[in-house]
């Protein structure tokens, strides 16, 4: 029998993210793709235990049906990713949020970042989600992805 650390990490490996599944009883995946009216809850600088670095913002879903689901919004810090994440959070700090950040801001984004975006907390957005499936590479698998797309809400409420 696997005692809970080789359990845990056998669901990191198998791609289990805490950061992203929903784990309430109440058997739900992923939000289904669309559009969805959200308001920002909460804003974190986060680490793994591998050292991945990344910017979650917690939305909050209003619309009917899925009132109080949650959506994490990521923003990964690797290098693969660096430049093209930096570019979208930068763009919906500015964008969405009305969250102007400076190049200093950007160089201390576990403090800077997140106590400037904390100003936007309880921003209404609209959320779109669209999954993509791709290959793993290593594992010859097919896997899913849900990408995010954030916009101003064209009716504050």
């Amino acid at each position: 029998m696997m005692n809970l650390k080789e359990l845990a990490q056998k669901m990191l490996n198998e791609g289990f993210n805490p950061h992203q599944t929903n784990v309430d009883d109440n058997g739900y995946d992923n939000l289904p793709d669309g559009i969805y009216d959200a308001v920002l809850e909460d804003v974190q600088f986060r680490v793994n235990d591998k050292g991945t670095e990344w910017l979650s913002l917690t939305f909050s879903i209003i619309n009917e049906g899925y009132e109080n689901r949650k959506y994490f919004a990521n923003y990964w810090l690797t290098e693969k990713q660096l430049e093209q994440n930096i570019k979208k959070l930068w763009g919906h700090a500015a964008q969405v949020f009305n969250v102007e950040l400076t190049v200093d801001d950007i160089a201390n984004i576990e403090t800077a970042v997140v106590e400037k975006l904390q100003e936007a907390l309880g921003t209404h957005v609209e959320l779109e989600l669209k999954t993509s499936r791709y290959k793993d590479k290593r594992t010859g698998e097919m896997k899913e992805f849900q990408n995010f797309k954030l916009a101003s809400a064209d009716i504050p409420f």
